[in-house]
């Protein structure tokens, strides 16, 4: 299989926050935007100070040098590497928990701090999430009391038929045998950190190549010849935008007692999606489709970032509305109790499409590296991959990603990223359900039997089957 599976019942402690360049990523923790920076800018490096965290849902930032670059967030977007030693658990020699950090485990010499962001609450002991079915919920939390620890909120997925826990231990030992107990009495449920997740995004550049390279006839020329809702995940939206006046948009927020971020993530998204512009320039992809943003994204003291709880709980809710076709232009670490969630609305007949990430990793981010996702890259005008893209088997699709012009909270700019790529791919399946693909292996089917293959062989792992080519109107 091309998709990785998420590892059930069990914590991925070595947690990844993909940004900039990259989708989005969160599993158990923080989500990021799948955005970049452009791809003529040169790779500056900046060091982030890592954030104090206190008591009370405070986020704890954990980062090497260079966490963000040009564009939205200050110099240098992200530092060689993007994250540092040791982000994915898969790479040899990673730390298989955050010994070092961990409250009540005592002093341990030259252990690793933690490599993801991850929210904490009362006490600043780490949070933790268990996704998992209705009928375990008991068992999930039987389990962790039992060993001391404690569930702190609870969340029903009634669309998914699952049931979200925050959770705190006391030290990891107690972390520990809750593991062994949920997988013993609660196999169907995943526990893992409670990450955050950051925007893939950035800007700057030079024409409308967009549509001309998927095989349009001209910027903003096509209509889907009937209505499809479209879901999105995503930071907030300026429904105000004049690109989005004439769309068909619903929004709404599921984040409580955070700052707002900027809207420039998710109305270019959205504008990419479903924008009505009579120049073209920023006129959506799929225009006539009824879009249902969701925005999952909070600002604190880090920075911009979703976690787990509030995805699975969009996922959820645009489920529950009978949405057929999600995008998501986030990017995070593997995470099972979001693979959970996913595996979930998959189950519904919900076809997924996510940003692969943008932190020149040989490992696609989190959720697009789910067997139930399909994951984009972003290529420039030249047919040449974004060069902070992520890489990797799970790789299905290219699309326009590099300049491309997109509406912002106010006005229009050009932005670079695979959190750009992934609307246009979203938006040609759209175009395909809207002419009968009912399901998530006949988008795929359609849109591997119209693309341009590009790179080595038939597939490849930088740029998938190739090329998205929308067929025409």
């Amino acid at each position: 299989m091309w998709k990785s599976n998420g590892v059930r019942a069990a914590v991925l402690l070595a947690g990844l926050v993909i940004w900039g360049g990259v989708s989005g990523g969160f599993w158990g923790g923080a989500v990021a935007f799948a955005q970049g920076i452009d791809q003529s800018t040169a790779e500056t490096g900046a060091t982030d100070t890592a954030g104090e965290s206190t008591p009370g849902g405070s986020i704890e930032a954990e980062y090497g040098a260079g966490d963000y670059g040009p564009g939205e967030y200050g110099p240098g977007d992200y530092g060689p590497g993007g994250y540092g030693e040791g982000d994915y658990g898969q790479y040899p020699g990673t730390p298989s928990f955050m010994e070092a950090d961990c409250a009540g485990c005592g002093e341990i010499s030259d252990a690793p701090r933690p490599t993801g962001r991850v929210l904490r609450g009362a006490g600043a002991l780490y949070e933790h999430i268990v996704v998992g079915p209705q009928g375990q919920a008991d068992a999930v939390r039987q389990a962790i009391e039992e060993v001391g620890g404690a569930v702190v909120r609870t969340r029903a997925l009634a669309a998914l038929s699952q049931v979200s826990q925050i959770a705190t231990f006391p030290n990891r030992a107690a972390f520990e045998r809750a593991q062994a107990l949920i997988a013993e009495r609660a196999p169907d449920s995943a526990l893992a950190l409670h990450h955050l997740y950051y925007f893939a995004q950035s800007g700057r550049a030079p024409r409308l190549y967009a549509p001309g390279l998927i095989g349009d006839p001209a910027p903003g020329h096509c209509r889907l010849p009937r209505a499809v809702s479209i879901g999105m995940i995503d930071g907030p939206v300026n429904v105000e935008h004049p690109a989005l006046q004439g769309a068909s948009v619903t929004y709404e927020t599921v984040v409580e007692g955070h700052r707002v971020p900027s809207a420039n993530h998710g109305t270019a998204v959205a504008a990419l999606l479903v924008g009505e512009d009579a120049s073209g320039a920023l006129a959506g992809f799929a225009r006539g489709a009824r879009l249902h943003a969701v925005s999952v994204f909070g600002n604190s003291d880090a920075g911009e970032e979703a976690s787990v709880e509030r995805i699975v709980l969009a996922l959820d809710r645009l489920a529950g509305r009978g949405v057929r076709l999600i995008n998501m232009s986030i990017s995070g670490p593997e995470n099972p109790a979001m693979a959970q969630a996913l595996a979930a609305v998959a189950g519904r007949g919900v076809v997924l499409v996510a940003s692969s990430g943008n932190d020149r990793r040989p490992l696609v981010a989190w959720p697009a590296a789910s067997e139930h996702v399909i994951a984009v890259t972003a290529i420039d005008a030249a047919r040449r991959r974004f060069f902070r893209a992520n890489t990797g088997a799970e790789i299905e699709f290219a699309a326009p990603g590099v300049d491309v012009y997109a509406a912002r909270a106010r006005g229009g700019g050009y932005v670079s990223g695979t959190s750009f790529a992934t609307p246009i791919v979203t938006a040609i399946a759209a175009r395909h359900m809207a002419r009968g693909a009912g399901s998530a292996q006949a988008v795929r089917a359609r849109l591997r039997a119209a693309v341009e293959t590009l790179g080595a062989g038939q597939r490849n792992t930088e740029f998938g089957w190739g090329l998205v080519h929308a067929g025409g109107c």
